[in-house]
């Protein structure tokens, strides 16, 4: 059977060289067990948090307590990772995405599916940090798709809010509208369009958000 679908990988890498949020823990590894030392296997084991790289947020990222069973990431519906998408080119973009620049990429499509992701940049770079100059979400933006029935938005830069925000509006306002969301995407090889999204976070009971293998099916519906 030859498949006539193509896949595109919207995950960015993971690496000791990956740059991650101020104060975040980033990527280290450790090898635990080496062949060439005499081990049967090569095993090794990781420390990062889990917002390195692309990642699915859980409510209790911004609510709650951290010692509570609701909220974590194993909590987190499937349904609004997986399923139609659109890719948004909104780029080049640095600072808030309006109600405006939503409508206006959403205009070019012939229909809009419930789960959209934002493209703001033609480059990405993992291993720098961007500072203060990433496309973020507005709370306008946030009625605005909520108004045309979206269910999961995403972003190719590290939040939804500011880097500077204090009370992380789009956060609160994304949860209060039921919003799922997806950060840290990689869509420089993504043109505008409808694709299937598959990107579900992991059943993870213990933390407040969730690494995810992100893809694009083109040609699949």
């Amino acid at each position: 059977m030859t498949s006539t679908y193509t896949i595109i990988d919207i995950s960015q890498p993971v690496s000791s060289r990956t740059a991650c949020f101020p104060g975040d823990t980033p990527f280290s590894r450790q090898v635990t067990l080496r062949m060439e030392e005499g081990a049967t296997v090569n095993l090794t084991s990781f420390t990062m948090s889990p917002h390195v790289g692309t990642h699915a947020d859980a409510p209790s990222h911004i609510q709650g307590r951290m010692d509570a069973d609701e909220g974590m990431a194993s909590g987190m519906p499937l349904l609004p990772y997986i399923g139609p998408c659109a890719v948004l080119d909104v780029c080049p973009l640095a600072g808030g995405i309006t109600r405006e620049h939503f409508e206006k990429a959403a205009s070019r499509l012939k229909e809009l599916p419930p789960r959209v992701v934002f493209k703001t940049q033609k480059k990405l770079r993992f291993d720098v940090w961007e500072g203060s100059v990433y496309s973020h979400f507005t709370v306008e933006l946030v009625e605005a798709m909520k108004s045309r029935g979206i269910i999961m938005a995403g972003l190719d830069t590290p939040s939804v809010d500011h880097i500077d925000s204090k009370d992380l509006q789009v956060h609160h306002a994304m949860i209060k509208a039921g919003f799922s969301w997806l950060e840290n995407l990689d869509l420089t090889n993504a043109e505008e369009g409808i694709y299937f999204l598959s990107a579900a976070p992991l059943k993870l009971t213990e933390l407040e958000a969730s690494p995810v293998r992100a893809v694009l099916i083109k040609d699949l519906i």
